[in-house]
């Protein structure tokens, strides 16, 4: 009798163990689908009166140099090679309200960051009737204090404010890079993009 009831149990216990393993794996499964099938489109801000999104079209929401050389503003404010770089758009939709206001800002990594907030350059460009022009920068990292008015998260850096009174698309640039009066002579430096609004 102990004998059957051992192969019994033995068998509801394997059966049981198959079960978990099933239900772990398809968790596991599901979640990394999910995880790379992200949309690119990321909603900071919605809002009854209307709607503020960032849209970006890699896989990866802000700008990371590595190995960065030291490198002069008026250089590194015109270079266009991959990966020196990093274009966004901010989309405003209205519904009722009669005016939306934004903020950009960036967020550091910190453990990605070997570059001190001194000696890095953040320099933002803003489209105008398809040429990119200076918007703010290049100026080192300043987080903020606190968080802002409009809910920009203490320790990120504002880069950007605007007020909208029609919908459409903001485009922009961002730029970062090790200042040339760096005693380091390379590093590296990693930020995310993040926008907030609110519609009045």
């Amino acid at each position: 009798m102990e004998k059957k009831n051992k192969k019994k149990l033995s068998g509801k216990f394997w059966v049981l163990l198959s079960l978990i393993c099933i239900i772990m794996l398809i968790i596991v499964v599901a979640s990394f689908i999910i995880f790379n099938k992200k949309n690119n489109e990321v909603i900071e801000e919605k809002k009854s009166g209307g709607a503020v999104s960032l849209k970006y079209s890699s896989n990866v929401s802000g700008l990371s140099i590595i190995d960065s050389p030291k490198v002069a503003d008026t250089i590194a404010m015109t270079d266009l090679t991959d990966g020196k770089y990093f274009d966004f758009s901010v989309n405003v939709d209205f519904d009722s309200a009669d005016s939306i206001d934004y903020e950009i800002s960036i967020l550091k990594d910190s453990k990605n960051s070997t570059i001190s907030d001194n000696d890095i350059r953040i320099y933002l460009e803003k489209e105008d009737n398809g040429t990119y022009k200076k918007q703010f920068g290049p100026e080192k990292y300043t987080p903020l204090a606190s968080k802002s008015s409009l809910g920009s998260k203490k320790g990120s850096m504002l880069i950007a404010k605007e007020s909208k009174t029609k919908a459409g698309v903001d485009n922009y640039r961002l730029r970062m890079w090790l200042a040339d009066t760096s005693l380091m002579e390379m590093g590296n430096y990693s930020v995310t993009v993040e926008v907030v609004g609110k519609a009045k």
